[in-house]
C-alpha cells in the first residue's frame, strides 16, 4: 500500500507528489517570466526533474503495460494512457527545446529570448492538461 492508502506501488506516489510540486514550478516560472534569466533556470529545471521521472518511472511503467493497452485500445484505461503519453511526450520535447535554447543563449552570452511567447503558452497549458490526464491515470488505475 502506497502514501496514500491506495493499492499504488510507493513510487508511484512519490511520481504524484513530484509532478503536482513541479506544477508549482511551473506557475512560478511563468509568474517570473519578466525576469528572463530566473524565468529561465526554474522552467529548465522543472522541465530536466520531469524528464527525470518520465525516463525513471513513467516510461518503465509504460513499457511494461504496453500489453495491456494493445489487448483493448478502446478502453478507458488504454485510452486515458494514450492520451497522457501523447501530451507529455509533446510537452516534454518543447519544454527540452526550451531548455536547450535556454542554455545555448546563456553560454554564448546571447539575449535569452528562447520562444515565442505563444509557444511558451501552448508548451504550459500542454504540460497542464498532461498533468490532468496522469491525475485521471491516476485516480482510475488506482484509486477507483
Amino acid at each position: 500500500m502506497g502514501i496514500f492508502e491506495t493499492p499504488a506501488e510507493t513510487i508511484f506516489d512519490v511520481n504524484l507528489i513530484v509532478q503536482l510540486v513541479l506544477i508549482i514550478f511551473l506557475a512560478t516560472g511563468v509568474m517570473s517570466r519578466r525576469i528572463r534569466k530566473r524565468h529561465g533556470i526554474i522552467m529548465a529545471s522543472a522541465t530536466l526533474a520531469n524528464l527525470t521521472t518520465i525516463f525513471l518511472i513513467m516510461a518503465p511503467s509504460l513499457i511494461r503495460n504496453f500489453g495491456v493497452i494493445i489487448a483493448d485500445p478502446l478502453s478507458t484505461g488504454a485510452m486515458i494512457t494514450v492520451a497522457h503519453s501523447i501530451l507529455g511526450a509533446t510537452t516534454i520535447l518543447l519544454g527540452l527545446l526550451f531548455t536547450f535554447r535556454f542554455l545555448s543563449a546563456t553560454r554564448g552570452s546571447r539575449p535569452l529570448v528562447c520562444g515565442k511567447r505563444r509557444m511558451m503558452i501552448l508548451t504550459a497549458t500542454l504540460w497542464l492538461l498532461s498533468l490532468s490526464d496522469g491525475i485521471a491515470f491516476y485516480v482510475y488505475y488506482y484509486a477507483l
